[in-house]
């Protein structure tokens, strides 16, 4: 899934839309859940909305961005 394939169109990759998410994360300042994912699909469009929880996965487990739960928003880590 993060791997692109001859099919993949790399708008809608993995690590395409992971960048659009650490540009809009700022390290003072939390974003919601839905304010991020509408942010993302302005920039890239609707069809980023599949890969959308993956590239914040990816993010998490590489330890750049972390979440709170109370208010269900993410911040960047670096």
């Amino acid at each position: 899934m993060i791997k692109p394939d001859r099919h993949t169109n790399l708008k809608y990759s993995i690590i395409n839309i992971s960048s659009v998410i650490l540009s809009e994360l700022n390290a003072f300042y939390a974003i919601k859940y839905d304010t991020l994912m509408q942010k993302v699909l302005q920039s890239l469009g609707d069809d980023a909305r599949i890969n959308f929880p993956y590239a914040l996965n990816f993010l998490y487990l590489m330890n750049q961005i972390s979440y709170e739960q109370k208010t269900d928003s993410f911040k960047s880590i670096s």
